[in-house]
């Protein structure tokens, strides 16, 4: 009787450790490289950039969050050039390193930056017409061409920062929730609802045991 307790255990400890692992392993961010498309990158020039993204403004990046994949920044925002107007200061997602075909921004960063979405929802998503161009540099050269390319002046910020419900979302990288249980896969769940008996089963098999 104490083998088959010891054992019951062991399969329930090992089953455990793999949950855990199967849960550390899903929230691990997965390095790609970097493939040139065939051909190799087009040739857009800034007209052209500035021609296909829904959004192009200036700022300065304040604040950058790396922990996360793709990467957040938080941009003050100099002026509008395409897009409509908005609020003087964004979270932009989708940036990240060359390695995964992206732009990468930092702290103190000045840039044009092309981006898609709702500027007035305070959050956008940086735009990429081919890889690594979300930005460029914010020179009075490239402001200049911009403002030709667009054909009309460009406006600025609102002066109150946006402030949205769903900043926090944003930020967080994904839909933020509270519920302990939804923070695990459907894997780690299926596992878990399939292995709790067993756990339940052994509690009880150790407890008569020890009566006798």
């Amino acid at each position: 009787m104490k083998i088959f307790v010891f054992r019951l255990m062991c399969v329930v400890f090992l089953l455990t450790g793999l949950l855990a692992f199967t849960q550390l392993i899903s929230s691990t961010p997965t390095a790609h490289a970097c493939t040139p498309p065939p051909g190799g990158l087009p040739d857009y020039t800034l007209e052209d950039r500035v021609g296909f993204a829904p959004i192009v403004l200036e700022g300065h990046v304040i604040e950058v969050n790396s922990s996360l994949y793709p990467v957040i920044a938080t941009i003050e925002v100099k002026q509008y050039f395409k897009g409509g107007g908005g609020p003087s200061i964004l979270t932009v997602n989708n940036f990240g390193y060359s390695s995964m075909c992206l732009s990468m921004v930092y702290e103190g960063d000045n840039i044009i930056l092309f981006a898609s979405g709702d500027p007035s929802s305070g959050q956008l998503t940086a735009f990429y017409a081919s890889q690594f161009d979300a930005v460029t540099q914010s020179t009075p050269e490239n402001i200049q061409r911009v403002i030709d390319a667009v054909g009309h002046p460009p406006i600025l910020p609102d002066i109150a920062p946006s402030s949205t419900p769903e900043s926090e979302e944003f930020e967080s990288g994904g839909e933020v929730n509270n519920n302990p249980i939804s923070s695990f896969g459907p894997l780690e769940l299926c596992l878990g609802l399939l292995f709790a008996p067993l756990l339940l089963g052994s509690v009880l098999v150790v407890g008569r045991a020890s009566k006798k």
